[in-house]
């Protein structure tokens, strides 16, 4: 079984926000703990100045590290971000943006992950490293 079916079972669908960002999955190695997602740099996420908002950018880091940490800890656990650390390198332009994540340290109650994200032109635009909550698996608030 590919390592991008693993996704799909957890995930029987996207979450709304992922849909609403354009999440696609481009590449799933659990052994490397590793993934690429690309993500729809929409003109209605764009600042004033016309280039997507940093906010977005965040989100879409965050979401794939999400989904791969997830992943990971498969259905014992839901990890949560705790901590997201964001340096923009340069402006994103409306367009195709990827995200290509990694998971660095999986501790007994942390994980810590990070992200680089690509501009339309594969110009390495933003960094995040990221802290996760590993908390126990419960029943689905009503």
């Amino acid at each position: 079984m590919p390592d991008s079916q693993l996704m799909y079972d957890l995930f029987k669908q996207p979450a709304e926000s992922s849909r609403s960002l354009g999440f696609e999955l481009i590449t799933l190695d659990m052994k490397t703990m590793t993934t690429r997602v690309r993500f729809d740099g929409k003109s209605e996420f764009t600042n004033p100045a016309g280039y997507v908002q940093g906010g977005y950018l965040s989100a879409m880091m965050d979401d794939t590290i999400g989904m791969l940490a997830t992943i990971k800890t498969g259905t014992r656990a839901f990890p949560s971000t705790i901590d997201l650390h964001i340096q923009f390198l340069r402006p994103v332009r409306v367009g195709v943006i990827e995200v290509a994540a990694r998971l660095r340290n999986i501790g007994r109650s942390v994980i810590f992950a990070e992200a680089d994200l690509y501009d339309a032109r594969g110009k390495e635009a933003a960094r995040a490293t990221a802290s996760l909550a590993i908390n126990p698996m419960k029943a689905p608030a009503k």
